[in-house]
């Protein structure tokens, strides 16, 4: 039931995302939004099937108790399945290596497919992230450990990647990215730290972020098209021309900054190796996720060819509405995480309230990164957003680069090599052959001649032979 709800929901997404055939770009961005996702849902099925060939249960609830009662299933088996369906889940959750779906497609699909997408699926795969924990945490606890450390890395990775380069809609999935790395990585350390009545406090955070997500890819969608370009470096004077969409846009960067120090105050320490990464991530998540309105808030909307910026209107009435809703509801939800009865509500267990100081910290760790994005923009807007593009220009680079020397370093070696082994092996076969057809020619003269004169001569010679090579012969 699990996996064809995910496969009819994928589908559906895929065509949201990619129904578009009328640019080149469209249908490259088609192929992305096929081929990972089928690839994930495929490492979840994978890892189904083979928790159901050990146990012959495939429900979750009936599988937990007889993990390690079962015989004849190994440490390699769970391990395997536990990888399978982590990739399968954080997949779909959007987690930077795996989010190339959706900051390939935020640019081509239709605005309210991309927001479906980031906000939906980050709160379906996290919920069954939740429930699938127990199984995923089962094998040893060197595996859980390598997860967390996958997913502090993407939360961390995610939202520096938001920095190189001026694309606002791709900043902004990725940011988004990093708080839900943030949450997926709170989950899989309570089962680490044996504190699992912690881990709903990752759901939490991503249920916060996702109605934020999708207000601000409503908002930055709508600016990029009124504004008519995709690039931070020529958009501008945002505040005065579409003051609505762009403070709708603030308070989305806002709340998806509180969400990630919000969930970091409830469950993690700062002392710790673990709270320290996510503290940088969320430092990093702020400033990623306010640099995108503050940059289309401030600075001259100039004139380009083919554009007049006296005709930058806010959208229809009836569109303005949604962002706020939505911010306002991701907002609610955040605040709603301080308090133990909305957590123990998702858990139906009892929590304590987060600590004064530790909420204190980890909203000061947000408005650091605030602070940063403003007083750097504030100050020399143009100079922060030519570094940026300068390091989008040396990542697309890198990125480039990557399958180049691959294929001249190891696929055309490869393809070399296989190619003459293919003509060794065809030259060899030949000459196998005409062996083959001589000694067959051999045997069929020696089966033709007379059989005693033969004889005669093969004695004669193994008599010479013998006498040749007898000891004083040659004395």
């Amino acid at each position: 039931e699990l996996f064809a709800f995910w496969g009819l929901a994928g589908a559906a997404t895929y065509l949201m995302l990619a129904h578009r055939w009328g640019s080149m770009e469209s249908s490259q961005s088609a192929r992305i939004a096929l081929v990972l996702p089928f690839a994930f849902d495929l490492s979840l099925l994978s890892g189904v099937a083979v928790l159901y060939s050990h146990y012959g249960v495939n429900n979750i609830a009936n599988l937990v108790p007889i993990l390690h009662t079962t015989s004849g299933v190994g440490v390699k088996s769970m391990v395997a399945a536990s990888i399978l369906l982590f990739v399968g889940v954080t997949g779909r959750l959007g987690l930077w290596p795996l989010s190339l779906w959706l900051t390939r497609t935020a640019t081509t699909a239709p605005p309210v497919a991309s927001a479906l997408a980031q906000s939906v699926w980050s709160v379906v795969a996290i919920v069954i992230l939740y429930r699938l924990m127990p199984i995923i945490a089962a094998p040893n606890v060197a595996t859980l450990r390598d997860l967390v450390y996958a997913s502090g890395v993407a939360a961390i990775a995610a939202p520096l990647l938001a920095l190189f380069g001026n694309e606002p809609r791709r900043a902004m999935v990725l940011a988004g990215s990093g708080v839900a790395a943030v949450g997926a990585a709170l989950v899989v350390h309570a089962y680490q730290s044996t504190g699992t009545t912690y881990a709903v406090v990752g759901v939490a955070c991503v249920l916060a972020a996702a109605p934020a997500r999708a207000a601000a890819t409503l908002a930055v969608s709508a600016i990029a098209a009124a504004m008519r370009t995709d690039d931070l470096a020529e958009m501008g004077d945002g505040w005065r021309r579409m003051r609505a969409t762009t403070t709708a846009l603030l308070l989305s960067g806002l709340v998806i900054a509180l969400s990630a120090a919000v969930a970091m105050a409830l469950a993690a320490s700062s002392r710790s190796r673990f709270g320290l990464a996510l503290g940088e991530a969320v430092l990093l998540v702020s400033i990623a996720a306010i640099r995108v309105p503050f940059a289309i808030a401030i600075g001259p909307l100039r004139r380009r060819r083919a554009f007049e910026p006296d005709r930058v209107r806010e959208g229809a009435a009836a569109s303005l509405s949604w962002p706020y809703w939505l911010a306002l509801a991701g907002a609610a939800l955040a605040v709603a995480s301080l308090f133990p009865a909305w957590i123990g509500f998702l858990d139906g267990q009892t929590h304590k309230a987060a600590m004064a100081t530790s909420l204190a910290l980890w909203a000061g760790v947000a408005l650091v990164g605030v602070a940063v994005t403003v007083l750097t923009y504030g100050t020399n807007k143009d100079g922060a957003l030519r570094a940026s593009a300068w390091l989008g220009v040396g990542l697309g680079r890198v990125r480039d680069g990557g399958p180049a020397a691959f294929s001249r370093f190891i696929a055309e070696p490869i393809a070399a090599i296989a190619e003459h082994v293919s003509e060794w092996i065809q030259q060899g076969d030949g000459e196998l052959a005409r062996a083959a057809a001589a000694s067959g020619r051999v045997a069929l003269g020696a089966a033709r001649a007379p059989a005693v004169p033969l004889i005669v001569v093969l004695v004669a010679a193994l008599a010479v032979a013998i006498g040749l090579l007898s000891p004083g012969v040659f004395r």
